[in-house]
């Protein structure tokens, strides 16, 4: 099973302009993703995917494999785009602003697809202990069957609690917070591509229900390593407190 990582990597950002180019102790963004990527011990290959020159010069100069694409509606397109003309079984949707990516976040989303041939989709969830990100819309929540097949992705807080006065979301209570990184069966992912914007997708804002609504399963894995994905200039401080922790230097 040939497995290929794609990290779709765009400048223009309505919250965060130029965001993958942004240092964290001493190296860009993009950077931290490419190296925890190539990490991984089922990825044959990680390439950076943009249509971006600066972006794409950068990558050069820390030696990453990078490919310049047209422009794209979304970072899923551009990830479709770029494996169209690979040939591979299993390609890595990798968000560019997860800098703090460990590879063991990859294999536990490619294991399933060596014992399974039915997945079409794997995913990510982490599970959720605080009332303010169970009633973050910004913190998407997924909801999933005794198989670990995803019912649903929604903003809402979701399962519902009776009582939202507690400190702190009880640890019999299973919610789960939805990490945006996706492993796709190649024909798959070109398929879905094709599809248009189901109902759902548009009313939450969720591209990845858009398999649900066309009755594609996405098989949920559970990490228990925390990933902070960067949104606005003020989590990078939080992202390298923690890299800093884990003994990661500037360079």
């Amino acid at each position: 099973m040939k497995s290929i990582g794609i990290i779709p990597a765009r400048y223009a950002s309505s919250r965060f302009e130029g965001k993958p180019l942004a240092d964290i102790l001493g190296k860009p963004m993009i950077q931290h993703v490419y190296e925890g990527a190539c990490k991984s011990k089922f990825l044959d290959q990680v390439i950076v995917a943009t249509d971006d020159e600066r972006i794409f010069e950068v990558v050069q100069n820390f030696n990453g494999k990078i490919v310049m694409t047209s422009e794209c509606a979304t970072g899923t397109e551009r990830v479709a785009v770029v494996a169209k003309e690979l040939e591979c079984d299993i390609v890595l949707n990798i968000q560019g602003d997860e800098p703090l990516l460990e590879p063991e976040h990859i294999d536990i989303m490619l294991q399933p697809f060596l014992t399974t041939p039915s997945i079409q989709v794997c995913t990510l969830k982490e599970r959720v202990y605080s009332i303010e990100d169970y009633l973050d819309p910004n913190v998407v929540k997924v909801v999933t069957n005794l198989n670990g097949d995803a019912l649903y992705f929604s903003r809402s807080s979701l399962p519902h609690i009776p009582d939202k006065n507690q400190n702190e979301i009880n640890k019999n209570m299973h919610i789960y917070r939805h990490i945006g990184l996706y492993a796709y069966r190649r024909e798959q992912l070109l398929e879905f591509i094709t599809w248009e914007s189901t109902p759902n997708e548009k009313a939450e804002g969720l591209e990845q229900l858009r398999f649900l609504e066309h009755d594609v399963n996405i098989h949920v894995v559970e990490t228990d390593k925390h990933l902070i994905g960067v949104d606005v200039p003020t989590d990078l401080d939080r992202v390298r407190h923690i890299l800093e922790k884990r003994g990661i230097e500037r360079k």
